[in-house]
């Protein structure tokens, strides 16, 4: 029984180390310092795209409470046309990105999702959130190609270069 423990300890002690695991992240070259040229308005991807279309459009990220997805490379954005709550004189909404003031129809004509993936297509498993600027009410210019759309409304764009503008700081 000894003789077993001290071996244990002897395999465990001179034991390679354990190669440390990277946590997936965002690449670096999908953030361009140079805005994308020629952006469409988010409203006019939603209209006029299909699917595998490569597009340029500008968005505010917002749409909901929490635009962004936890542990995956995705956000939600707004058509800049959509005024979210910080924009309405006297409104003290907490979450002015989730855009309460907007109806449900005008949501859906105007709101699409962004991911980032990886070389095989898969949704990078990360969080977007303060990546390189990433937060509510943040201007994104987005090149990417659409790889969803469906008659509910639903948009989506595995974005290829994000140029950030940051949100403005509250006062």
């Amino acid at each position: 029984m000894l003789t077993s423990l001290i071996l244990s300890a002897f395999l465990t002690l001179t034991a390679p180390p354990a190669t440390p695991t990277v946590a997936p992240s965002i690449p670096d070259a999908v953030f361009v310092a140079e805005m994308p040229k020629d952006a469409k308005s988010a409203a006019w991807v939603k209209k006029n795209a299909k699917q595998g279309d490569t597009v340029v459009f500008e968005a505010k990220i917002g749409g909901r409470g929490e635009p962004f997805i936890k542990n995956r490379a995705s956000f939600m954005v707004a058509d800049r046309s959509l005024k979210s709550c910080n924009e309405i004189e006297g409104d003290t909404c907490a979450k002015p990105w989730d855009y309460c003031c907007e109806t449900p129809e005008s949501k859906k004509l105007n709101m699409l999702m962004v991911q980032v993936v990886d070389s095989n297509g898969k949704l990078l498993k990360c969080d977007a959130k303060g990546v390189h600027g990433l937060e509510p009410l943040a201007l994104v210019v987005i090149e990417g190609v659409v790889t969803a759309t469906d008659d509910k409304g639903n948009c989506m764009i595995d974005a290829k270069k994000i140029w950030v503008k940051p949100a403005p700081k509250a006062a």
